[in-house]
């Protein structure tokens, strides 16, 4: 089940969370997924198509250093959506945030817990919006 205020996302019925590894995500998940090696240390897995998280569809990027998880990014997938309408992006990732964690928290830009933090972020040059769930390793945030 998912419970983001304790840092874990759950991708058909696979809980990922702080300690999750990054071979554990690809042996449950790996027909999903594609897989790329970004230098020694780091790895990432790109979903192919879009995940059903609670009442809405992500784009879901996980990162990796170490074989340790580092940071999931989530975009809506929301067809209705103009590409270029990153507020309508924003609007929905706002919406699922406070389902998740509630009112103010879900609104807000910049949510830390013992696990790690939940952010918000937008960039208007790009026209793209995001949920970033950064996880702490070694009580330092990536």
């Amino acid at each position: 089940m998912m419970n983001l205020k304790q840092g874990i996302v759950t991708i058909d019925g696979f809980t990922i969370d702080s300690k999750t590894k990054y071979s554990e995500v690809v042996n449950n998940l790996k027909n999903r997924m594609k897989t790329t090696k970004i230098d020694e240390v780091s790895d990432a897995i790109r979903f192919l198509s879009p995940v059903q998280l609670g009442s809405k569809k992500f784009f879901i990027n996980i990162f990796f250093a170490n074989e340790l998880i580092q940071a999931i990014e989530l975009c809506v997938a929301d067809p209705s959506i103009n590409e270029w309408d990153y507020k309508a992006l924003i609007a929905q990732h706002g919406e699922w945030l406070t389902e998740q964690i509630g009112y103010p928290e879900g609104v807000l830009d910049d949510n830390v817990y013992d696990w790690g933090k939940i952010n918000q972020w937008e960039d208007f040059r790009s026209r793209d919006a995001g949920i970033s769930i950064l996880y702490f390793q070694n009580r330092e945030c990536i």
